[in-house]
């Protein structure tokens, strides 16, 4: 089974999230970036370039959170965030070429077409993120000015999160509101890929069953 461990630790990563960006919960900086990349390498360990891809793109990606923390630094932070989103591009498409072939509906596989979900939601936020980094006014209606702090960008990440999972799962946003035509535009886009790869998933699980009937 491989994708049980990336399944609970997105999940975990989706709950504890909200509590370290209040305040509420002290970890250290790239906590939940090491869980996820470590997952994700096991995950994709039968793959040895993905491995090496993975195991590279992660180790870049942790050191340069850290340091733009450490040296309040937008543009490292920027990078970290870029290099994550290419991170789970790259999983997506590995992910969704592996639900596409497969022959049978075996419980890993299910999982593994849940974290896809969740993956593509994370994938959405890094990239929400990364313009925010560039023009905060592109995201939220009144974006702060102030000193960027540690806690500061846990807590706006968190509802950079908050506003991709919402567009995917299309229950809306109650809170900060898309601001540019681009990110209006870009949160439909994600909202369609969210449907449409519900319908794809849904129509090859119910092939399956019919497959399994039959025989």
């Amino acid at each position: 089974m491989r994708y049980p461990p990336l399944l609970i630790a997105l999940f975990i990563a989706m709950l504890l999230k909200p509590f370290q960006g209040a305040g509420a919960m002290i970890l250290p900086n790239g906590f939940f970036l090491i869980v996820v990349f470590a997952t994700l390498i096991y995950a994709f360990r039968h793959i040895r370039t993905l491995t090496f891809f993975l195991t590279g793109l992660g180790v870049a990606t942790v050191t340069l959170s850290f340091l733009a923390d450490q040296w309040r630094a937008p543009t490292l932070e920027f990078l970290s965030h870029g290099l994550s989103f290419i991170a789970m591009i790259v999983v997506m498409v590995a992910m969704f070429s592996e639900v596409l072939r497969a022959r049978s509906a075996s419980s890993d596989l299910v999982m593994g077409a849940v974290c896809l979900y969740l993956v593509i939601g994370l994938a959405w936020a890094f990239l929400y993120y990364s313009i925010y980094l560039l023009s905060p006014g592109a995201i939220f209606v009144s974006p702060e000015t102030a000193t960027r702090t540690a806690s500061g960008a846990e807590a706006k990440f968190t509802e950079v999160l908050y506003f991709s999972f919402a567009a995917l799962t299309t229950i809306g946003s109650s809170g900060e509101e898309a601001l540019t035509p681009m990110v209006r535009q870009l949160a439909v886009v994600e909202s369609a890929m969210g449907q449409l790869y519900l319908a794809v998933l849904i129509s090859r699980l119910v092939g399956f069953s019919t497959s399994g009937d039959a025989k």
